[in-house]
């Protein structure tokens, strides 16, 4: 593998992408492949890297925005390759299909700077253009041979990302769960508190509860500021 040399400001800030992305890994990849994968993660966005420092059009981006392109290329990196690991696909092959997916997020990135695109149009294009690169060179495999056809439905069904954002999707609704469980339970103290305050102290009760609220809402407000 060739090795690239770019600034320090870039290599701080992958090997800090990488050090995230680690405990993200699926339960299924063993050490091998984590280690296979994190060295192609460097290697892509090392190259990528490169190019914000060479070329006039990524180096016409502010470093903000040059790391944002870099984590985009490394995310991209990871959910492919994990595709891959559980395609069925021979490993020989999977760093030809990753080189393919890489060329392609750098085009599109390029053209996207070049057209002044927002980042959700950026994103957006990369997603269909990745996903498409990735089936063609599947169906390449397919064509040399390489793959018959179970391994090619197999390995075309296979998306992390989409396996993450459904996990992600429900820790949400679970938190929200336990949110409304909850406010329910609160809604009922409440109730409760209210009711006893408004038989043994009339009216009086009501203000001291009303009262006690307002302060605890003050408190949490000033906190949270």
């Amino acid at each position: 593998m060739e090795e690239v040399v770019i600034d320090k400001k870039y290599l701080d800030y992958i090997d800090n992408f990488i050090e995230q992305i680690i405990p993200l890994l699926p339960e299924d990849v063993n050490k091998l492949q984590q280690s296979y994968l994190v060295s192609n993660i460097k290697y892509s966005t090392i190259l990528l890297a490169s190019s914000m420092e060479t070329d006039p059009v990524f180096k016409s981006l502010i470093f903000e925005k040059q790391c944002l392109y870099i984590r985009i290329m490394g995310e991209w990196s990871f959910h492919k390759e994990i595709d891959l690991f559980r395609s069925g696909i021979p490993a020989k092959h999977w760093r030809n299909v990753m080189q393919k997916i890489w060329y392609t997020v750098w085009e599109v990135m390029y053209a996207c700077i070049q057209n002044s695109a927002t980042d959700d149009v950026l994103l957006s294009i990369i997603e269909r253009y990745v996903n498409r690169t990735y089936n063609y060179a599947i169906e390449d495999l397919k064509q040399s041979n390489i793959i018959d056809e179970m391994i090619e439905e197999k390995a075309k069904e296979q998306s992390n990302i989409e396996i993450m954002a459904q996990e992600y999707r429900k820790k949400i609704q679970k938190r929200k769960s336990k949110r409304y469980v909850y406010y329910v339970f609160l809604l009922i103290i409440i109730s409760i508190l209210v009711s006893i305050a408004v038989i043994h102290f009339k009216i009086y009760g009501v203000i001291g509860i009303l009262t006690a609220m307002v302060i605890y809402n003050i408190f949490m407000y000033e906190r949270k500021k």
